[in-house]
């Protein structure tokens, strides 16, 4: 059944709602050239697993000077909505800071697609950079280079020794996912990271925001002390949209909720260091805390950096400038600029440090 045809065979209800939350991904790229002019991204379609190809935006330093780090990027929306777009500022910053090519990837969403769609896609693209066997290695180098010339950058190499993995709210789902192998009793059958046991480097998780646990709907969620009552359009479209992609009776599934997944004796990536960033006026705070507690309890809590900030809300990072105070685009900026440090200090080997951040 083609992606049209599995869209019109949603309820009428589940298809005027998707139809209006993903407007936003009609821009056309081309807004890019503004919004992120010093390195203006492409696109590249990968082929996948299955019959389909998976685009991917690709931002490039303008002037390497070595062979480049690679940060894979995923945006969030909760599996139905957001795209590559929301990215630029974030991508831009990071590649031109960390003279990195940063690849953000446009997975696979609901209603047109289930679960574990984003995964697959998200596992074939870490292949793509680090498996010389995956069918999407050469093309993925190819593209790059060619269309990195076109735009005036030669010479462009990738040092897949450094490699850094973020992600935003559901795209936070999916970049822990990387991380993590998945064993019985857990599954049926051994799910492993596409990370090798014996990766050179440590490797850096961004964690935006993320949703580590899916049992519960949107609506269902405990809300902070300080966030006001949701309502209208969008609160009530995410509960009916989210099962779209992720079924109620999958919804405990380790690789649909990660924050659930055993870390011990190698489930989470030795090699992961994590830098979490916890907004006080959020719904998906409360199962975050949770796993940072766990990941304490099995010995890895120096691995992990937790930024908390007070008075900001779900996805601030993410919202067009204009929408932000004076105090949201400072801290903004200050957790991209944490990050940057974060992940260079740890491609050197460096040890988590704790901060002024409400570092646990």
């Amino acid at each position: 059944m083609s992606a049209l045809s599995r869209f019109f065979s949603q309820p009428l209800d589940v298809q005027w709602r998707a139809a209006v939350v993903k407007l936003p991904r009609v821009v056309p790229d081309l807004v890019l050239r503004y919004t992120s002019p010093d390195v203006v991204p492409f696109v590249l379609y990968l082929p996948s697993r299955g019959s389909y190809t998976i685009p991917v935006y690709v931002f490039v330093p303008p002037s390497p000077q070595e062979a480049c780090p690679v940060i894979l990027d995923f945006h969030g929306g909760g599996f139905v909505l957001g795209s590559c777009l929301e990215q630029a500022p974030f991508c831009a910053q990071v590649c031109k800071a960390l003279g990195a090519v940063v690849i953000s990837v446009d997975y696979r969403m609901g209603p047109i697609d289930k679960f574990p769609a984003a995964i697959e896609d998200a596992e074939d693209v870490l292949s793509a950079i680090l498996d010389p066997t995956s069918h999407a290695y050469e093309p993925l180098r190819a593209g790059i280079v060619e269309n990195a010339k076109a735009l005036g950058v030669e010479n462009i190499t990738l040092d897949t020794s450094r490699i850094s993995v973020a992600g935003f709210s559901s795209g936070g789902n999916i970049a822990l996912n990387l991380a993590l192998s998945i064993k019985p009793p857990q599954v049926e059958e051994p799910w492993p990271s596409r990370i090798s046991l014996d990766h050179p480097k440590k490797v850096p998780l961004l964690l935006y925001y993320p949703s580590f646990d899916m049992r519960q709907k949107p609506s269902e969620r405990t809300r902070p002390p300080k966030m006001p009552v949701p309502s209208g359009f969008w609160h009530s479209s995410f509960d009916v949209l989210a099962p779209t992609y992720l079924p109620r009776d999958q919804s405990a599934h380790p690789r649909a909720s990660p924050g659930l997944a055993d870390i011990r004796d190698g489930g989470l990536h030795e090699q992961a260091r994590m830098y979490l960033v916890l907004p006080e006026l959020d719904t998906l705070a409360e199962q975050s805390e949770s796993w940072v507690k766990k990941v304490q309890a099995e010995g890895r809590g120096t691995d992990l950096k937790v930024g908390r900030y007070a008075g900001l809300k779900h996805g601030w990072t993410q919202m067009p400038v204009s929408w932000l105070n004076e105090e949201e685009m400072k801290q903004r900026e200050e957790t991209f600029q944490t990050a940057v440090r974060f992940v260079r200090d740890t491609w050197e080997g460096k040890e988590v440090e704790a901060s002024a951040l409400g570092t646990v």
